[in-house]
C-alpha cells in the first residue's frame, strides 16, 4: 500500500532506490543516447552546421577548366613532269603547334532561397529520433533483466546461461550503437569506485592508528600523574 502511494505521489521507493543503486556505476540512459548520437555523428550542432553549408552553397561557385593542345604538320613537294632532272619546283613545309586553355565559373543563386539539399540534412533528425528510440528500448530491456537477476535469478543451469547470453547481447548492442562507449565508461567507473574505496579504507586506518596513539598517550600521560601524586604523598 505504501509503495503504490509513493508512486502515485511522485516520491521515491527506498527499496527501490536501494536496488537501483547496485547500477549506478553504469552510463545513464541520457548518457547511453547521447554517445549514440555523436557515433552516428547526428548530434544537433553537426545537423545545424550542415542544414546552414547546404544554404550558402549557392555562394561557392561551379568552376569548371580546359586544355587543348593540337599539332599540325603539311609538306608539299611539286615536281616539273617535263624537266625531272632539274628536281623538286616547289618544296613547302609548315608545322603549327596550338595549345589552349578554358576557364569559367557559374552561380545558382536561387539555391540561397531554397536548396533541396537541406530536406536531405533534415531527414538526419528522423535517424538522430529512430536512434534515440532503438537505444532507449535496449537500455531498459538489459535494466529489466539485470534487475530480475537480482530479484529472482534462475535456479537451472540452463536458465542462467540464457540469461548470461541475453545480458552479453543486450550490452554488444548497446555498444555497437555506442562505439564501444557503454562498457569502457562502466569499466572506467568501476575502476574509480574501486580506488576511492581503497582511499576511503586506507584513511580509515589512518584514523584508527592515530586514535590508538591518543589513546596510548593518555593512558601514559595518566599513569605519570599517578605516579607523581604517589610520590607527593
Amino acid at each position: 500500500m505504501g509503495n503504490s502511494a509513493s508512486a502515485q505521489t511522485g516520491e521515491k521507493d527506498p527499496e527501490v532506490e536501494k536496488v537501483l543503486e547496485r547500477f549506478d556505476f553504469e552510463p545513464t540512459i541520457r548518457e547511453t543516447q547521447v554517445a549514440a548520437i555523436r557515433y552516428y555523428n547526428v548530434n544537433p550542432e553537426n545537423i545545424t552546421s550542415l542544414r546552414k553549408r547546404a544554404r550558402t552553397k549557392a555562394l561557392v561557385p561551379g568552376v569548371s577548366l580546359g586544355f587543348s593542345n593540337s599539332l599540325t604538320s603539311f609538306n608539299r613537294d611539286v615536281n616539273d613532269i617535263i624537266f625531272r632532272q632539274l628536281g623538286s619546283k616547289i618544296i613547302e613545309q609548315q608545322t603549327s603547334d596550338f595549345i589552349g586553355f578554358t576557364a569559367s565559373a557559374s552561380w545558382t543563386f536561387d539555391r540561397l532561397i531554397f536548396n533541396a539539399e537541406e530536406l536531405d540534412v533534415l531527414s538526419l533528425i528522423g535517424i538522430q529520433d529512430g536512434l534515440q528510440r532503438e537505444v532507449t528500448a535496449l537500455y531498459y530491456v538489459r535494466r529489466r533483466l539485470q534487475i530480475e537477476v537480482l530479484l529472482n535469478p534462475a535456479e537451472s543451469l540452463e536458465g542462467r546461461l540464457s540469461t548470461r547470453l541475453r545480458m552479453e547481447e543486450l550490452t554488444g548492442l548497446l555498444n555497437a550503437y555506442t562505439g564501444g562507449f557503454f562498457s569502457k565508461a562502466i569499466e572506467e567507473r568501476r575502476s574509480k569506485k574501486k580506488k576511492s574505496r581503497r582511499k576511503s579504507s586506507k584513511a580509515t586506518n589512518l584514523d584508527i592508528k592515530a586514535d590508538k596513539k591518543k589513546r596510548l598517550a593518555s593512558k601514559t600521560k595518566k599513569k605519570s600523574e599517578n605516579s607523581d601524586s604517589i610520590k607527593m604523598r
